[in-house]
């Protein structure tokens, strides 16, 4: 069935939206405002499907996608949708959540653009597929494409992929197959420092213990000589022999250097192991952080951090706090965290393993400010309830999914006047937003 439709919108994957005769149809690689002839392809009862036949009438906000990849891999979705459209979008889509979900009707301070819309990712996790190709999911699937170019990363990045693909099929190491939870290889891990230009390389092996160190080393020696812009100082192999879809487990075995880059946040040196979170856009965290800390005042306030991991929002606000009380679920990101604070000279934060929602009131004290990053999924209803419960004079909320964050903002805004709500785009090229927001007591 063909018919003709202009685009309405976007979904949070990034296909176009269009309607025929009142249904809704999800359209891949269409932008708003695009003018195409459309045939429907399956019924999937709540919506349709459907694929371009013919654009007629492109956007003015449609562009060329600058990698080879694009339509196929399931990284990037809206490389082919002009930056400057990315950003109203985003802002539209954050507002819209919060008018929908939460009855929120306020206006969002303008979103504030990343530095870099290319290049920007400070770490890569690409799964090994059959035949040792290296790269990325393809939209929908787990059959990897073999990636040759990937413009959100470092052209080095790219260097270290071929090399690593290179070195899996001389050696002939086996390939993890999940069906059959056999072979050693599942992902290759890569991060960076921009501060001391590093580079750390993990190898998810589903193995007691992965051999080849000699080999290694060498291949990082021949590595070093091609790249341009940093150096390789450290792998490691994190051993993930569970059958599971979770990329890393919690043991890695040093293979060469100390397991860890250096980043600087803030002011702050950082050690970044595998297993530690980061937010992936480093220039534009630290943004974000400084607006944290802005709204922390100057005060001598008990400030507690519910999802700390290695102490990057705990350390940003330390100045501001009379003591700060983090929590965080990941024993490794604690280790970290606590070596960060002890390497700045941050004597007023205190860390606690385990989950936030899960301690005690009387292990969460009296803070004055409580500041909450938590993954997609949101806050648990049990932290929810402990923040109303201890009644802060300011709630600093800071979210990568607009929708749990509408969702949890809504009993808030039962007690708390929502002050500001600021989006920032972490993720150029693709659908994700991240809002930060404060809250106060009424």
């Amino acid at each position: 069935m063909l018919f003709t439709a202009r685009c309405e919108d976007f979904t949070v994957d990034g296909d176009g939206v269009v309607r025929q005769d009142g249904r809704v149809v999800f359209v891949p690689d269409l932008v708003p405002n695009d003018l195409a002839e459309i045939e429907i392809i399956a019924d999937k009862k709540n919506y349709l499907l459907g694929k371009i036949k013919k654009i007629i009438e492109p956007s003015p906000d449609r562009t060329r996608p600058i990698c080879r990849h694009f339509g196929v891999c399931g990284g990037c979705s809206l490389q082919h949708y002009a930056y400057a459209a990315q950003l109203k979008w985003k802002e539209n889509f954050a507002a819209q959540s919060l008018r929908r979900l939460a009855g929120l009707d306020l206006p969002l301070a303008k979103i504030v653009p990343s530095e870099n819309i290319l290049a920007y990712r400070n770490k890569a996790q690409l799964p090994f597929g059959k035949n040792s190709t290296v790269g990325f999911f393809k939209m929908n699937s787990h059959d990897v494409v073999d990636v040759r170019e990937c413009p959100i990363h470092h052209a080095d990045f790219l260097i270290v992929v071929e090399s690593f693909r290179r070195f899996a099929r001389e050696k002939k190491i086996p390939i993890y197959d999940e069906k059959m939870h056999k072979g050693i290889l599942r992902h290759l891990v890569i991060r960076k420092s921009d501060y001391l230009k590093e580079l750390l390389v993990g190898l998810v092996v589903n193995c007691r213990e992965f051999g080849l160190r000699p080999e290694l080393k060498q291949l990082v020696e021949e590595i070093n000589q091609k790249l341009q812009t940093y150096k390789i100082v450290s792998v490691v192999a994190n051993i993930n022999q569970k059958k599971t879809n979770k990329i890393l487990a919690e043991r890695v075995d040093n293979i060469l250097g100390s397991g860890f880059i250096t980043e600087k946040i803030g002011g702050f040196l950082y050690k970044i192991s595998l297993n530690t979170f980061l937010q992936v856009n480093t220039p534009q965290a630290e943004k974000a952080y400084t607006q944290i800390k802005k709204w922390c005042g100057s005060g001598n306030a008990n400030i507690l951090d519910a999802y700390c991991g290695i102490g990057t929002i705990a350390l940003s606000v330390v100045e501001q706090a009379a003591q700060v009380l983090s929590i965080e679920e990941a024993p490794q990101s604690v280790k970290d965290a606590k070596r960060n604070a002890e390497n700045n000279g941050a004597r007023n934060v205190r860390f606690i393993q385990g989950q936030a929602e899960r301690q005690s009131i009387e292990t969460l004290g009296a803070p004055e400010i409580i500041i909450v990053d938590p993954p997609r999924k949101g806050l648990a209803a049990e932290m929810v309830s402990k923040i109303l419960e201890i009644r802060p004079q300011k709630v600093i909320y800071l979210s990568c999914n607009p929708t749990s964050l509408a969702r949890d903002l809504k009993p808030l805004a039962s007690v708390y006047k929502v002050r500001e709500i600021i989006p920032y785009d972490f993720f150029p090229q693709t659908t994700h937003v991240e809002t930060l927001v404060l809250l106060q007591l009424n």
